[in-house]
């Protein structure tokens, strides 16, 4: 009787096959996220149009007028297909 129940834990034992220990785990490091700033103080009054300088209609003609003669022949095409003719 005792050789049939060495056999049979060799059995088993061999089934099972060796014990392995579970491969560690790595936690992955903490991020840290950026915490939230205060908020800023919301102006009491809102900038207008009218605030603002808008460029001069010659300024922005003479601009565009050096751009278009400095560029090569398909960027002067693709300014050409802005306008209408």
């Amino acid at each position: 009787m005792g050789h049939i129940k060495k056999y049979s834990r060799f059995v088993e034992e061999f089934v099972a096959g060796p014990e392995t220990k579970p491969a560690p785990t790595t936690t992955p490091a903490p991020t840290t996220t950026p915490r939230p700033t205060r908020p800023g103080i919301a102006p009491t009054e809102i900038p207008s149009e009218e605030d603002a300088p808008l460029a001069a209609a010659e300024k922005v003609m003479d601009r565009l007028q050096k751009i278009y003669s400095e560029s090569p022949k398909k960027e002067q095409e693709k300014i050409d297909s802005y306008f209408e003719k």
